[in-house]
C-alpha cells in the first residue's frame, strides 16, 4: 500500500439534521492524510479513530453511534473488520450492515456512521 498522502474529499466531515448527525464515509488515514500501513485491523482501527474525531469535533460521542455501513474490498476480510467491532463496541452495540464494495484505491474499509445528538436513545 503506497503511503503517499491522498487529497481529503471535497465534502463535510458531517452534516447535522435535527438530532441526527450523519458522518462522511471515513478511511484509514492519519492526520495527515496518509493511509494507514499495516494489516486490515489496523486500517479498520484508524477508520474508527477517525469516527471518533469526527463525532469529537461534531459534539457527540462513540455512545450515541445508532448505525455504521462498513464497506469492505474484500468480504474475505470481514472477521478481521469484526474482530475491531468488538473491540470498538464491546458493551451496547449500534445497529450495522457490511457491503463488498469497490473501494478507491488503497482503502480496504470505509465507514458510513449515524449518530443522534439526543442522549435519550
Amino acid at each position: 500500500m503506497s503511503h503517499d498522502a491522498v487529497t481529503p474529499p471535497p465534502a463535510p466531515t458531517f452534516i447535522r439534521q435535527g438530532d441526527l448527525l450523519l458522518l462522511s464515509g471515513q478511511v484509514g488515514v492519519d492526520a495527515s492524510w496518509r493511509p494507514v500501513a499495516g494489516a486490515f485491523q489496523d486500517e479498520v482501527r484508524a477508520a474508527f479513530a477517525n469516527v471518533r474525531r469526527v463525532l469529537a469535533e461534531a459534539g457527540a460521542r462513540p455512545e450515541q453511534i445508532l448505525k455504521v455501513t462498513a464497506y469492505l474490498a474484500d468480504l474475505g476480510d470481514f472477521s478481521g473488520y469484526n474482530e475491531v467491532w468488538i473491540q470498538e463496541f464491546p458493551e451496547r452495540r449500534p445497529a450495522r450492515t457490511t457491503i463488498g464494495a469497490q473501494l478507491v484505491s488503497p482503502f480496504r474499509v470505509e465507514l458510513d456512521v449515524v449518530a443522534s445528538l439526543d442522549d435519550t436513545h
